[in-house]
């Protein structure tokens, strides 16, 4: 009898075991809890993963985005200190927290250099980059925003958010927006934000071109735009457009015309890059990517239908319905394209 329950009591020990609740089950308890909008139940979880162990940062920084939610931002701040000063993986993600507590309660200047502290700890951390533009713009100061928008899209080119802010603080310079707004589709290609960037291009890709009802096409380009880095693709662009109405493309779908006009600007940019060895962010980011992708037939193909999936048509429905490898191919040789 002895012998069975001492055998009873040992093998109960791995199954009490298996019964306890681990510290990451229950920090995924706690995120679900956030995620239904249940704060403090989540901020209890994670205060009694802490209580166990002091060095859970994962526990902290969870706890950090359940108090900024509540918008008690000291604890926040308080919180995101630990997580800083772990000097851990979860570090960046601390400067980045407090960074936003501190934006989020008025405090911008004091935003700023937290963020700038993170980027000399982690300078790979590409959301500190986006969150001190953010900052920047609420200052009015978007000459910095945009700079940190490029710093940080050369950590990580698939920020969609990056590429949309940097378009719409460049809408008054065509080329410029046009290329931050297609680059934005490619990553976010459906949903409210993809329809309002898709419809910008489409604007943009008219801008200056009028149709007459005597059939008359009046182009006007203002000088800035003629005397641009980018005028040869610019006045291209809209002569391309005033011909929507000629015989020559009377047969041609909208989504083919403007497949082949947008070809056509991405093929001029890559010429004029090479003829006049232009340089810079927008030239060796951008256009050295674009000008890649229309020099490859199947990959521009999908780059086109992938970008309109979110619009009503039957033609873009069924291609994408047909070529599901094609698509996964697309999206492969955009994620291992390699930017300057």
């Amino acid at each position: 009898m002895k012998k069975l329950l001492f055998f009873l009591a040992f093998v109960a020990i791995p199954f009490f075991a298996f019964s306890q609740e681990t510290a990451k089950e229950k920090i995924s308890r706690g995120v679900q809890f956030h995620d239904q909008r249940n704060y403090r139940e989540a901020i209890a979880v994670y205060e009694e993963v802490v209580a166990n162990d002091d060095k859970n940062w994962e526990a902290y920084y969870e706890m950090c985005l359940s108090y900024l939610s509540l918008k008690e931002f000291k604890n926040t701040i308080k919180y995101a200190d630990i997580v800083i000063d772990s000097d851990s993986d979860m570090a960046p993600k601390g400067y980045y927290i407090k960074g936003v507590a501190l934006d989020y309660s008025g405090k911008h200047k004091e935003a700023i250099k937290v963020f700038k502290k993170g980027i000399k700890v982690a300078p790979q951390f590409h959301s500190l980059y986006y969150s001190l533009a953010i900052v920047e713009c609420r200052l009015e100061e978007y000459d910095e925003a945009e700079n940190y928008l490029q710093e940080g899209l050369h950590q990580n080119p698939l920020h969609g958010s990056s590429h949309l802010l940097l378009g719409k603080l460049n809408y008054d310079e065509r080329t410029k927006s046009l290329l931050a707004f297609y680059n934005f589709l490619i990553i976010e290609p459906v949903g409210k934000r993809a329809n309002e960037a898709l419809t910008l291009i489409k604007k943009n890709h008219s801008l200056g071109v009028e149709f007459k009802d005597d059939n008359k096409v009046n182009i006007t380009l203002n000088s800035l735009t003629v005397d641009s880095e980018f005028g040869s693709a610019e006045m291209l662009l809209s002569m391309s457009q005033a011909l929507r109405k000629s015989e020559e493309y009377a047969d041609k779908s909208d989504f083919d015309f403007f497949a082949d006009n947008t070809k056509s600007f991405f093929m001029v940019l890559g010429e004029l890059k090479e003829n006049k060895k232009k340089k810079g962010f927008w030239w060796d980011y951008y256009v050295d990517f674009f000008y890649d992708l229309a020099n490859n037939e199947e990959m521009y193909e999908t780059f086109m239908y992938y970008i309109h999936q979110d619009i009503q048509n039957t033609q873009v429905e069924l291609w994408l319905q047909d070529n599901p490898e094609k698509v996964d191919a697309f999206l492969d040789w955009v994620s291992n394209y390699k930017r300057v």
